[in-house]
């Protein structure tokens, strides 16, 4: 099952919001009071998971309307919501199945659209109106659907900011709890073991029953003594502990990092989703939607980076809708912007009020980060390339010139200017762009490895920058170009006679250079550039003394991947 959008009016801040989740992962993001619990909250009034022990959510699902209502509201309007999802027929047979005998019509399609709209009233009443496919279904069968989504498993909930749930205290460690999901088979075969180890704990009891009755007759009130075996010891949710492995050492579940608890109980919950989806054979499947709220609490940020894609790639790759509230740029979907939420508040005479959703698209697609990370929004034009790039290893190269000259490079397949296989060249917009080292401390944790090139000419310029934030010469980043006049950048290493007939042939370009006009000498520096790139990827026969100079940059570069 997939929540296509929810529209909510007059509930609690969200007076009139309408979300849309575009894609299996969805971030919100925003302020404080933005609105992204009460966003979950509304979520959670329909799709709950209650019988889901793993992760308990422990808050009142209910809807009241005195308490839930928009408080600033002089008259008294109805709450109202409207959640539109899609149903499978392979993945959420048990409500696909469900829905269409309501509907008493076969639905030929694979997929149907399921509305429903809730009304609650100042009088404490509420209804529902249910649409399949834009057809209406009478009260009686509405209700019937929303029962059966309020009593299934289909939202499991994990709320990283309470700590240690799902963990219980033992005399030695700590354990996890898992719900294992069986087959009939599984379950059939874990039956008879089950009956044989009863047998035995029964006869182990009678022992221990004996003993407690000699030690209780030394007191004077006298008792009856009766053992009895807890009914959850032998269902399906079994205590499990876990161990880590580092390096050939084991680490139990009490010393692990609160961090890499909560990452870990989050894996298990989208485990257990996959395993409902994948292995379980049943009519009343349905595939969970598995809610996070601050995935990254406790994690330090190349962590968090590392969590968020797995949990993007995890959500895109195993057809699970993760919805996630964050305050980490790491959590935001980098691949597909446009399936980040961010909220915010309307401001009247000082007072915050209503929760609106700030609109993404191709030209805001920075909004998120800049509000996360406290920047201007300016500061990432020169960066989205980077941002949105799905890639582990990264060479960053100071603008779409440097780019078209390794590339070409690279093309040519000769033996001595390779870069290691997996390396995604990426340009970020100018030397500029390195001196904002809040948002080039983000990128770097972004990426599993990254180096940046940057002309030789901007080292004096940036490279305070780059140490300011860690990086180290030739293992993280170098400077491109010959310590000569007018050599100072990528140009430099380009063979001489290229570069002499490039400029013979332009002189008008030439004779603008000794213009006083900024401008003209830009754009003339500019043009010239773009015209040695092309000279230089025209020419067939280029030598090894030729290329010494891409040759001890592509080895720089090389060993800094190793």
């Amino acid at each position: 099952m997939k929540i296509e959008s929810v529209t909510i009016k007059n509930f609690r801040t969200l007076k009139d919001l309408k979300v849309h989740f575009d894609s299996y992962y969805s971030a919100i993001s925003g302020k404080n009071n933005a609105g992204k619990t009460t966003l979950i909250k509304v979520i959670r009034t329909i799709f709950r998971g209650d019988t889901h022990k793993m992760f308990p959510f422990r808050e009142d699902q209910d809807i009241d309307y005195e308490e839930d209502k928009t408080q600033w509201e002089t008259e008294s309007p109805d709450i109202e919501l409207e959640y539109v999802m899609s149903v499978s027929s392979q993945s959420d047979p048990g409500l696909f199945t469900f829905v269409e005998k309501l509907h008493e019509r076969k639905i030929e399609s694979e997929k149907l659209a399921l509305t429903l709209n809730m009304n609650y009233s100042k009088d404490g009443s509420s209804q529902c109106a249910a649409r399949v496919d834009g057809a209406p279904l009478g009260d009686y069968e509405s209700n019937e659907i929303l029962q059966k989504l309020k009593s299934s498993d289909v939202a499991f909930l994990h709320n990283s900011t309470q700590s240690d749930i799902g963990i219980v205290m033992s005399s030695k460690a700590r354990m996890m709890f898992h719900e294992l999901m069986l087959s009939p088979d599984e379950k059939k075969e874990l039956a008879e073991a089950q009956k044989r180890v009863q047998n035995k704990v029964k006869k182990l009891a009678k022992s221990h029953k004996e003993e407690l009755v000699n030690l209780l007759g030394h007191l004077e009130d006298k008792y009856d003594v009766e053992f009895t075996i807890p009914e959850a010891f032998f269902s399906r949710t079994m205590p499990f502990g876990i161990n880590l492995t580092d390096k050939n050492v084991e680490v139990p579940l009490s010393e692990w990092g609160s961090g890499t608890k909560n990452r870990t109980q989050i894996l298990m919950s989208i485990l257990h989703a996959n395993r409902i989806k994948t292995k379980e054979d049943s009519e009343n499947k349905i595939t969970p939607v598995i809610i996070i709220e601050e995935p990254e609490s406790f994690l330090h940020p190349s962590a968090q980076a590392e969590f968020g894609r797995v949990l993007r790639e995890l959500a895109l790759d195993l057809g699970i809708q993760t919805i996630v509230t964050t305050h980490s740029p790491y959590m935001l979907s980098q691949e597909n912007p446009k399936s980040n939420i961010l909220l915010d508040r309307k401001e009247y005479r000082g007072k915050l009020k209503e929760s609106y959703v700030v609109e993404i698209d191709e030209r805001t697609w920075m909004e998120p980060f800049s509000e996360i990370l406290g920047l201007d929004n300016s500061e990432f034009s020169n960066w989205r390339d980077v941002i949105l790039s799905n890639t582990g290893r990264v060479l960053l190269v100071e603008g779409e010139i440097d780019k078209a000259y390794f590339s070409h490079i690279q093309s040519l397949n000769l033996d001595y200017c390779r870069l290691p296989s997996g390396v995604e060249i990426v340009p970020y917009g100018g030397k500029d762009s390195l001196k904002n080292t809040i948002l080039l401390k983000f990128i770097l944790d972004k990426f599993d490895h990254v180096f940046i090139t940057f002309d030789l000419d901007a080292k004096q310029e940036v490279e305070k920058h780059l140490q300011r934030v860690g990086l180290q010469e030739s293992k993280h980043y170098c400077a491109i170009g010959l310590s000569s006049g007018g050599k100072d950048c990528i140009e430099g290493l380009v063979p001489q006679r290229i570069v002499a007939k490039v400029h013979s042939e332009n002189t008008d370009l030439m004779m603008q250079f000794a213009s006083q006009d900024n401008k003209v000498r830009v754009k003339a520096r500019d043009t010239l550039k773009k015209k040695i790139l092309e000279e230089f990827k025209n020419t067939t026969e280029l030598t090894r003394t030729e290329m010494k100079g891409f040759h001890d940059l592509f080895k720089r570069v090389c060993t800094a991947f190793a």
